[in-house]
């Protein structure tokens, strides 16, 4: 009878269950999804790649004939033996003219570190990832905030920042900066042509492929944050939005259909001490007319700057050497806001930040639940090692015309 079995089986060509091949490029841990929420202040289990890819606006020309161009940079989620590969530095001293470099002098400036490694190949082993574009503020650049932008891709997503042509240090240096006004019919026109332009990529295009359309955010810091606010409300594509330290919200939907009722979670990043965009005459006219899911960091002591990585370059000790012109403004006074010794360092404000844009994008783009329960007051404490650098808060989806906000969790 055994062998008749088998002889059985064999005619059958039946045979035990092949177990499954092992995952191509497995990860250290398991990234954000329905049943994980990885540390958000910790780096993600990807490594991250950069490229800086330059697109023309064809659509949109200067008064000289030529299209706008967008200098875009492009963190994403790496394959893993790209780990102890030589990673990337930014170098802001190159952004100033040879005449300027000379009075400033080589040296004065420290470049910025990233874990950012230049032109990596993109993994492709775990699926598309969702699309992030972060805007830089006012006289700012596309990589001004890179604790945020590279450990975003390390968690697992496409993270897009261009330089918003006419509005950048570039410009502020050669003297050229337009004004605000302009910025802010551009800007959001910057962000959806980036949009549709990356979905128009090549298949031969290393980053074809690597990013989901249907799931994107958008993030940015002071103008940067504006713009996010404006996209959300002409661009229905966008799911959710991270503003840092933003304008009053109704400058930023000005000229368009009122009220804006977004409709999508937005979780606003701010600071009390912030003394370029202040908490009375821009945050608190913003919760007025948010109708949306609204959850709302305040670091207490920060301020402006508090937001990006420009308080590592010490901008506002140049001044004198270097022509700084931002009109309508103290530049010194501007560069030194969020960076003097009343401010939280980096080391606690930025864990801070990103704690709770992180875990607001898992949340909100990648279906984890249990990172949303890591936005919390007792998160908070517990990331800055105390109970006063911040105060988080939440609302509730619907119209509180009041303003307040809702302390607890999600």
């Amino acid at each position: 009878m055994f062998r008749l079995c088998v002889l059985t089986l064999v005619a059958l060509g039946c045979s035990a269950p092949v177990p499954p091949p092992p995952p191509t490029d497995p990860l250290p841990f398991e990234e954000a999804s329905a049943t994980a929420a990885p540390d958000p202040t910790k780096f993600g289990p990807y490594p991250v790649g950069v490229r800086t890819v330059t697109f023309e606006d064809t659509g949109r020309r200067k008064p000289d004939g030529t299209p706008r161009l967008l200098v875009t940079e492009i963190w994403y989620p790496a394959v893993q033996s790209t780990r102890g590969q030589p990673t990337v530095d930014y170098d802001i001293f190159q952004v100033f003219t040879p005449e300027q470099q000379a009075s400033i002098g080589v040296g004065t400036i420290p470049p910025l570190k990233t874990a950012a490694v230049r032109d990596a190949e993109p993994t492709r082993a775990h699926g598309k990832f969702p699309l992030i574009v972060f805007s830089h503020g006012q006289a700012a650049i596309r990589w001004q905030s890179t604790y945020y932008t590279v450990l975003l891709a390390s968690h697992g997503y496409v993270v897009v920042s261009t330089d918003h042509e006419g509005g950048t240090l570039y410009d502020v240096v050669r003297g050229q900066l337009q004004n605000v006004a302009v910025g802010i019919e551009t800007r959001p026109v910057d962000v959806t042509y980036l949009l549709n332009r990356l979905g128009r990529l090549k298949e031969d295009d290393p980053l074809f492929g690597t990013f989901d359309l249907e799931k994107i955010g958008v993030t940015g810091h002071s103008f940067g944050a504006l713009t996010s606010l404006r996209v959300a409300a002409i661009d229905k594509r966008v799911k959710a939005i991270v503003p840092q330290a933003p304008v009053d919200a109704n400058v930023a939907w000005l000229g368009l259909a009122q009220p804006v009722v977004l409709g999508i979670p937005v979780h606003i990043q701010a600071a009390h001490d912030d003394r370029t965009l202040e908490w009375d005459t821009s945050i608190e006219p913003t919760l007025l007319v948010m109708r949306d899911p609204l959850w709302l960091l305040d670091i207490t002591h920060g301020g402006h700057f508090t937001f990006s990585d420009l308080c590592a370059f010490d901008l506002a000790s140049i001044v004198d050497r270097v022509r700084l012109d931002i009109p309508g403004a103290d530049v010194r006074k501007v560069l030194n806001d969020g960076c003097g010794p009343t401010s939280p360092p980096a080391t606690i404000a930025q864990p801070l930040i990103n704690h709770f844009g992180v875990a607001f994008f898992n949340a909100q783009l990648k279906g984890s639940t249990a990172s949303l329960e890591l936005m919390t007051q007792a998160q908070a404490n517990a990331v800055a090692g105390d109970a006063g650098v911040a105060t988080f808060s939440y609302r509730p989806a619907g119209d509180y015309s009041d303003g307040g906000v809702r302390d607890g969790g999600p």
